[in-house]
């Protein structure tokens, strides 16, 4: 069963793709402006840390933002495998063939009996 909390984090779902990804690229922004300088200075040493917490952060926004799946495949994930393994939903072809046979006959029926009249 769903509770209204699951559903909260669904509603969030592409809320946190779209953070992920700014982060991803606003950290890219702020290493490429920081390296010039470092790289023109020498001074890689000082920068080593920030360039080390940079990457990890800049990776794990880009996994949060690769494998966050949005709203509307979170919906599909969740809801296609409930459909497709309901017992009803699987009668209906059973039901919509026999249904469609007795349509058939009914009209081979009417198709014998106008030739008949001819």
């Amino acid at each position: 069963m769903i509770t209204s909390w699951d559903i909260y984090w669904i509603t969030r779902l592409d809320s946190i793709c779209v953070v992920a990804a700014v982060t991803w690229i606003a950290l890219g922004i702020i290493m490429a402006v920081v390296i010039g300088p470092v790289l023109i200075e020498g001074k890689w040493d000082s920068a080593k840390r920030f360039f080390r917490v940079g990457v990890v952060v800049a990776c794990s926004a880009l996994f949060i933002g690769v494998f966050t799946p949005s709203t509307k495949e979170f919906a599909a994930i969740y809801l296609i495998p409930k459909i497709a393994n309901n017992e009803q939903v699987q009668k209906v072809p059973e039901n919509l063939v026999r249904l469609l046979n007795a349509k058939m006959e009914a009209w081979l029926e009417d198709m014998a009996k106008d030739k008949g009249k001819k």
